[in-house]
């Protein structure tokens, strides 16, 4: 991998004094300010990603290759909430996403879940995405442009109330209100012994799906669970929590196919 920086290079700019003040920017001949000063972006050519640059004021940033992770949450246009990384990894794990594989996600919202299953399943997977609304449909494809993962993503502005294209699949992801309306649609349309994922917010939504799950009687392995994230300071002279946490953010449903009883 190129590890120089050139010119529309995207970099992740982070002040050495306080990490938390993170700025995504395209090297450019312009000049990017700060608080603590101006940076000149034209500086960072044939650098380095790893590199340090000072402020015109003297103020050093840390020039980084941002990550999918920095991309998405600094990055991209967001219209709705997106699945947070903490819930991320797990569902990706849930539906044990390899490179090859054919997944279907309903729900692309604003593409931050769908560059990520994108991401873990290229360069020969595929994922297919639907999403019913028409703007959220324009953002999430404009979203998958900018992360450069759009050649392995099938986004179509459509209701999976019409039904599924493509069927089997190696594994589905779900992000929608109401999923128990869809759990046989859903199920048609995995592989024997595949995995589905739903993320919903609220405990009555996750209570309507499960009493669906266990109707259809077409799956096993069904869980229900949450993560909850908590950042430490990083200074070892007062080494504790941070004062924030990420705690609830949804219930992540995960259940296997199997052959109905």
């Amino acid at each position: 991998m190129d590890n120089k920086i050139t010119k529309n290079s995207t970099v992740l700019l982070i002040d050495l004094k306080d990490s938390s003040r993170q700025y995504l920017v395209q090297v450019s001949n312009n000049k990017f300010a700060t608080k603590d000063g101006s940076i000149n972006l034209a500086e960072l050519l044939d650098k380095e990603f790893g590199s340090v640059i000072s402020t015109h004021l003297g103020a050093k940033f840390a020039v980084l290759q941002p990550t999918v992770y920095d991309r998405i949450m600094k990055g991209i246009k967001r219209t709705t909430q997106i699945v947070y990384p903490k819930d991320a990894g797990y569902i990706l794990l849930s539906l044990d996403v390899r490179s090859g594989m054919r997944i279907f996600e309903c729900g692309s919202g604003s593409g931050a879940m769908t560059a990520l299953l994108a991401n873990a399943v290229a360069p020969n997977g595929k994922i297919i995405s639907y999403e019913k609304e028409k703007r959220f449909y324009e953002i999430s494809k404009q979203n998958l442009e900018e992360l450069d993962v759009l050649d392995y993503v099938e986004l179509y502005n459509r209701d999976i109330a019409d039904g599924v294209e493509g069927a089997p699949f190696d594994a589905i992801f779900i992000d929608i209100r109401q999923p128990w309306e869809f759990v046989e649609i859903l199920w048609e349309s995995l592989s024997p012994g595949a995995p589905i994922v739903f993320i919903l917010p609220t405990t009555n939504q996750v209570i309507r799906l499960l009493q669906a799950i266990e109707h259809n009687s077409g799956f096993a392995d069904i869980e229900v669970a949450e993560t909850l994230l908590r950042f430490y300071k990083p200074v070892p002279e007062r080494f504790r929590p941070k004062d924030r946490m990420v705690a609830h953010t949804v219930f992540i449903i995960s259940a296997k196919k199997i052959c109905k009883l």
